[in-house]
Formats: structure tokens, C-alpha cells, sequence
């Protein structure tokens, strides 16, 4: 017999990173797809990788590590020539446009592992904490025996659109 207490559950991925694991919407998600190579954008910040096709379209690639972790070393992940290397297990996740942004403007965040669906139930998971110093985590939530990390979405799209 079901319980009174309705519970909501939101359907959502886990993106490993090398300093974090993230948590984000599956609705914010169009598709995971392989590490393939990317072409450099000259004079972008370190945390620009470079742009790839996608569907026929360019799409920048971020790597989160620098943003999160300003001393986080990105050996591995480009090769020497600058173009997008392939690590084992590593994908590139795809996002829909951030809201306000043009329906084209999808971005792609390089993980260090395959990301994992999760469906997590309202009173499941627990704030850990806020995250003072970062430009790009809001808070950091305990989901069983993984603390995972929520973007501040509006916090990259300023950086992502300045």
C-alpha cells in the first residue's frame, strides 16, 4: 500500500569531473556523445577547450575543472598538437541552450568518466553545503554516499556569454 505522503522525483545525471562530480537536469541534456576531436579557439580562457561539430553544428567545449578548481592541472586533456584527446571512458556532454540564449547556442563539458542517470526522490538527498568561492557551484548536496554538486546555471551563462 502506497504511503499518503506523495513524493516527486526528478530524472537527472550524474557528470563526473576530475574535481567533482555534477548533478544537472536530464531536461537540461540533449545527448552524451563521444570525446572527438575539437579545434582550439585562439586567445580563449583555459577553460575552453575548443569547438566541435555537433549535428552539424559548432559547439564550444568547456572544461569545468579550472572553473571550479582554479589550480586544477588539465594534463590529458588536450594532445600536444591542442585537439581533443581521447581518454578512456570520458564523454562529452551536450547541453541544450541556456535560457535567454539563442536555440542554437548548445555547449558541450568534457567529463572525466561516464556520466550516470539518477532519479533522485524529494527528501533524498541533503544539502552539504553552499559554496562560497566558486564561480560556478551553487551548493553541493549528499545523495547516499556521494556529495554531488549543483552549477549555478546562471553563473555560466555569464561566463559562457559575457
Amino acid at each position: 500500500m502506497k504511503s499518503a505522503r506523495s513524493t516527486e522525483s526528478l530524472h537527472a545525471l550524474e557528470v563526473p569531473t576530475r574535481v567533482v562530480s555534477l548533478l544537472v537536469p536530464s531536461t537540461c541534456v540533449a545527448e552524451v556523445v563521444p570525446r572527438s576531436t575539437y579545434v582550439p579557439v585562439p586567445l580563449s580562457p583555459d577553460w575552453v577547450l575548443g569547438v566541435m561539430s555537433w549535428r552539424s553544428r559548432p559547439v564550444p567545449v568547456i572544461s569545468l575543472e579550472p572553473l571550479i578548481d582554479p589550480g586544477s592541472v588539465q594534463s590529458g586533456i588536450q594532445n600536444s598538437d591542442g585537439t581533443g584527446a581521447q581518454r578512456r571512458g570520458s564523454k562529452i556532454v551536450i547541453f541544450y541552450p541556456l535560457p535567454g540564449r539563442n536555440p542554437w547556442e548548445f555547449f558541450g563539458i568534457v567529463t572525466s568518466a561516464e556520466p550516470q542517470s539518477r532519479v533522485i526522490d524529494s527528501g533524498e538527498g541533503s544539502v552539504v553545503a553552499a559554496v562560497p568561492g566558486s564561480k560556478i557551484i551553487a551548493m553541493t548536496i549528499q545523495v547516499g554516499d556521494a556529495a554531488l554538486a549543483i552549477p549555478d546555471l546562471d553563473a555560466l551563462a555569464a561566463l559562457l556569454y559575457p
